[in-house]
């Protein structure tokens, strides 16, 4: 009788710890018709055209680190590993400008799962990936360490602070995409450990989109797709684009590459030589009818 209400006991607790442990927001995904569907769970919130996940800094012990806010996912049923790419540097609310900054701050973030960290600022992480979950399953949940810090070590101003990403999954060896990349969307870092941003704040920060440049996967397939069907010489036959040191790129057997990074257009190897910038991205979409 005891050893029943012991194990009764143990699947309550363990019931309220598992539900505790799914975290806010629950940044959820599925994958359905050959893309990556996000906010399933409907814990996102509207940021211009964009989804906005808030990740509240609230603990008073860590107030500066939280690691309870869960990544799900379900009908992933290709395996491989998922993870995301971060499609901006960090940004910085400021209450005195009403807008968004890109730089002149100190503040740095740190990304951790699976001893894997990314670090993301003003200056540096755009293009960076990490690791979410290796899949065994069509469904999971991981929980992702986010912490803040000046990038002296010392303790971040309160306030609201941003970075754009992305999630998409490959396989095992990391070559091939197994699942596209997902539209970019937000996480926004609330931080009131000294009582002086709080959730009013937090909403008028809300309500102004940054201006960012943020890549559109399926546009540049779309792009490439039509610099196979108008240069055949240069690009001989279908490839599945790919991501080399940075690039989204797809390469062919002639050797000859085609990519872009950071809004730029990029060809290298075979006849066409050395790493050499083409240009803008839009330029390309213009003539391409995109």
């Amino acid at each position: 009788m005891i050893k029943r209400i012991l194990v009764g006991l143990f699947i309550f607790f363990y019931s309220i710890v598992a539900m505790a442990h799914e975290g806010e927001p629950n940044i959820g995904f599925a994958w359905r018709n050959d893309k990556i569907e996000i906010d399933i769970r409907q814990q996102g919130k509207l940021l211009g055209d964009y989804t906005a996940f808030v990740i509240s800094f609230a603990d008073a012990l860590t107030p500066y680190r939280m690691g309870d806010s869960a990544f799900t996912g379900i009908d992933f049923d290709q395996g491989g590993i998922l993870g995301y790419q971060v499609e901006s540097t960090l940004l910085k609310w400021s209450s005195e400008q009403s807008q968004w900054l890109r730089d002149g701050f100190s503040e740095q973030l740190a990304i951790s799962r699976l001893s894997n960290v990314t670090i993301v600022s003003e200056k540096q992480g755009k293009g960076l990936q990490g690791v979410i979950e290796k899949l065994t399953s069509g469904s999971f949940e991981a929980h992702t360490v986010f912490h803040i810090q000046k990038t002296d070590g010392t303790v971040p101003e309160d306030g609201a602070y941003m970075v754009f990403i992305n999630v998409l999954g490959v396989d095992d060896s990391g070559e091939h995409i197994l699942y596209k990349p997902s539209e970019p969307f937000a996480l926004i870092f609330h931080i009131n450990a000294q009582k002086s941003f709080d959730s009013l704040a937090l909403s008028q920060a809300m309500k102004v989109v940054p201006k960012v440049e943020l890549n559109d996967y399926n546009r540049m397939d779309a792009l490439f797709d039509w610099a196979e069907s108008q240069y055949s010489q240069l690009f001989p036959h279908a490839a599945e684009s790919r991501f080399i040191s940075g690039h989204y790129a797809r390469c062919y057997d002639n050797f000859a590459c085609v990519g872009s990074k950071d809004g730029n257009i990029y060809t290298v190897g075979g006849v066409l030589g050395d790493l050499t910038s083409q240009g803008s991205i839009g330029v390309f979409y213009n003539a391409a009818g995109l």
